[in-house]
């Protein structure tokens, strides 16, 4: 019996010594726990406010898409507006064969003689339609090549046939369709005059 009151004794003090580790390990479960809370909710919060700036973010990028967008489609109008005047019949009846464009507060007048470009910058006379016109659209060798006026003002609308501009470097205006075609200078085509104001 006395073994049987040891084995009994023994047996509590490893119950005892399994319920304490029991516990420390609850406790340890708990500790963790309370820590993975307090991490996760961290997350949360560090991925709402990513979250929050990210929205922020892209709907400032949305509002100057949006912004660029209606910028875009004005310009597109307004280039259709100038497409639409460059490609309308013009009659040059008024004042001795000038007519007055409004959009480029400017008067024109073609005439019916061929010339080389150089002639034709300088002098003027009398139009006739269906035909090539020399429109004062050269390159500059001082501007890397680029296209302006012979007035030196830039290029703002173009219209070039398909493949023009090739390696000549001066405009030719196609009466039929109202491309610009590129053609030597030397070459004799009538041409169309431009001035600022009423002569």
């Amino acid at each position: 019996m006395a073994k049987l009151e040891t084995d009994l004794v023994d047996e509590r003090e490893r119950n005892r010594e399994l319920e304490r580790k029991i516990a420390e390990t609850k406790r340890k479960n708990d500790d963790l726990e309370a820590q993975l809370d307090s991490q996760v909710a961290e997350m949360s919060r560090t991925i709402s406010a990513r979250m929050a700036q990210n929205t922020t973010d892209l709907m400032e990028k949305i509002t100057k898409l949006e912004a660029d967008l209606r910028f875009e489609r004005i310009k597109t109008v307004e280039i259709a507006k100038l497409q639409a005047d460059l490609n309308r019949p013009m009659t040059f009846s008024d004042l001795d064969g000038w007519s007055y464009l409004a959009k480029t507060a400017s008067w024109y007048k073609a005439f019916d003689q061929e010339m080389t470009f150089d002639e034709a910058e300088a002098y003027s006379e009398t139009v006739r339609s269906d035909s090539l016109f020399w429109i004062g659209l050269k390159e500059n060798p001082n501007k890397g090549n680029a296209f302006e006026w012979t007035d030196g003002s830039s290029v703002v609308f173009r219209n070039w046939h398909l493949g023009q501009p090739d390696s000549y470097a001066h405009a030719l205006l196609d009466s039929y369709d109202g491309e610009w075609w590129s053609a030597s200078l030397t070459s004799q085509w009538r041409f169309i005059c431009k001035t600022s104001s009423q002569f």
